[in-house]
């Protein structure tokens, strides 16, 4: 069923920036989830071009997350699979980046354009000077392999600040906004 489901928020989520692209006449670029079991699919790149085609995306609209452990197992598949979607343009963002799962040797070889910092980060680095370095280093990483980086889960005034002192390049969590239905996202859209 994971499948069936991944299928279908691509596709609403497609639909949803392209409804978005028309009425402000600006992209607003979606990050879709795509699951282990669907970097096995031999039709995946397919699906994905087919989903932009019917919805005149382009690429850099419409971004692939991926988790980090999913590159845990059958390493050199996982790699070539998102290697050919990344060179067909496609932009990779790489989830929960921290929570593990990789080990440094591992991030060097891996086909991303983004780490997205695991909330785990955000949420200790106002505990200690030690944390705080922490998110310096995987900032420093994120430099050396000509990365961005996303912080998930900021939720106070000084995560953020320490997040953005630290280098991040976007931040996200509760601190802006709760997940909303996009009606709702278009009104915070609309007052900015």
């Amino acid at each position: 069923m994971i499948q069936k489901l991944d299928r279908h928020v691509w596709e609403q989520a497609a639909k949803q920036i392209a409804f978005w692209k028309e009425k402000y006449e600006i992209t607003i670029p979606v990050s879709v989830n795509v699951s282990r079991i669907d970097l096995y699919d031999p039709e995946l790149e397919e699906i994905f071009m087919d989903i932009l085609k019917k919805n005149g995306l382009h690429f850099s609209d419409y971004h692939l997350e991926i988790t980090e452990s999913v590159y845990s197992e059958d390493t050199d598949l996982i790699i070539n699979v998102i290697r050919n979607l990344r060179e067909k343009g496609f932009i990779i963002e790489m989830d929960d980046f921290g929570a593990g799962y990789s080990s440094l040797g591992m991030v060097s070889v891996m086909p991303i354009d983004v780490l997205k910092l695991d909330m785990a980060f955000a949420r200790n680095v106002d505990k200690n000077a030690k944390n705080y370095r922490m998110v310096e280093i995987m900032k420093d990483i994120a430099g050396f392999m000509d990365v961005s980086v996303i912080a998930e889960g900021v939720e106070t005034e000084e995560q953020y600040r320490l997040m953005k002192k630290a280098g991040c390049d976007y931040l996200q969590g509760y601190y802006f906004s709760r997940p909303v239905p996009p009606e709702e996202f278009e009104k915070l859209f609309e007052r900015k």
